[in-house]
């Protein structure tokens, strides 16, 4: 965790570990990447780790453990999805006749309809923080089913997003649950993501385009000032110059 936190410290934008470490520094300001291209940079930087020489293995964490691969015990997950969730937060929910209500939005299955209704009988609901269109229901005997959500035309979220679009909705008086708003402010709120970054884009190749062309000016700046220099030395050849 050390390294790869190390390595998280040298990007732009980064809080460093403490406020003393930070200082003055203004890491919002200076932050690059989305949270998208964090996340696949990060997962880039774990494989550049496990194909680099480790100083106390003495070859690459990959090498090491295909060398002991064969002496291992314990079973490898058979299903990578089921594996994959089980490391996913969870909140207990029961499941009600309109579905499972997580974060005030509804999920639905009709694998859940036998559990509707039932006494103390709440359900263990897995999501993603990333995405919040589906989450996974855990049910007797540790099925697991994925329910999604009940109104299709809110679009996949982010939990943060999501809360950012919900504080909008109550600082406009829209209190409750009303998923057809929730759905609305999202969209809008991506519209002008999508702007700012075109915007972002745009302003990036018109400054390098601007810098490219102050070069070329100063580049001719200096050269009009150059002259034929006399060295007065005689022993250069001299080149016959055909006269017109």
């Amino acid at each position: 965790i050390g390294t790869m936190m190390g390595a998280v410290h040298l990007l732009p934008g980064t809080t460093q570990s403490s406020v003393a470490a930070k200082g003055g520094y203004d890491a919002e300001a200076m932050a690059a990447m989305t949270l998208g291209e964090f996340d696949r940079w990060f997962a880039l930087e774990i494989c550049r780790y496990n194909n680099s020489i480790h100083s106390s293995l003495g070859c690459t964490p990959v090498a090491k453990w295909d060398a002991l691969a064969g002496e291992m015990s314990g079973d490898i997950p058979f299903d990578m999805e089921a594996f994959r969730v089980s490391f996913l937060p969870s909140e207990q929910r029961q499941v009600r006749r309109d579905g499972i209500h997580l974060f005030d939005l509804r999920y639905w299955s009709d694998a859940l309809a036998g559990y509707v209704g039932r006494r103390g009988g709440k359900v263990v609901v897995r999501y993603d923080p990333r995405d919040l269109s589906t989450v996974w229901v855990e049910l007797d005997g540790g099925r697991c089913v994925e329910a999604r959500y009940r109104n299709l035309e809110i679009p996949p979220v982010s939990l943060w997003e999501y809360r950012e679009a919900m504080q909008k909705a109550r600082a406009m008086g829209k209190v409750g649950t009303n998923e057809l708003v929730l759905a609305e402010l999202i969209r809008q709120q991506r519209q002008i993501e999508g702007e700012s970054r075109a915007l972002t884009k745009a302003e990036r190749r018109s400054r390098e385009s601007n810098s490219s062309m102050r070069g070329l000016a100063a580049e001719d700046r200096a050269s009009e000032g150059l002259r034929p220099v006399d060295t007065g030395d005689t022993s250069r050849p001299m080149f016959k110059v055909e006269r017109w």
